[in-house]
């Protein structure tokens, strides 16, 4: 079976992707997209690109929801004692 690839994909495995943040999910943690082939990657605990999986988008949902929490934890902290 022979797969289907697209110029776009082809210039990308010759030169290298050109990736650009699509998503900023934490200070730490982001998604990436490749604006010529479009492959989507995201970084692991250790800081490497890993393609872009459920996996990984489960886990960047939660990290966001995490961060999401303990910013407003933090702000009503600070109206709290400012009070």
């Amino acid at each position: 079976m022979r797969k289907n690839y697209s110029l776009k994909a082809a210039c990308c495995s010759i030169i290298g992707h050109n990736y650009q943040i699509s998503h900023v999910v934490n200070t730490r943690v982001y998604e990436l997209c490749c604006s010529k082939c479009g492959k989507q990657m995201t970084n692991n605990i250790y800081g490497e690109l890993v393609p872009l999986n459920d996996r990984y988008s489960k886990i960047n949902q939660t990290l966001k929801e995490m961060a999401r929490k303990r910013l407003k934890a933090k702000a009503l902290l600070s109206y709290a004692q400012n009070v």
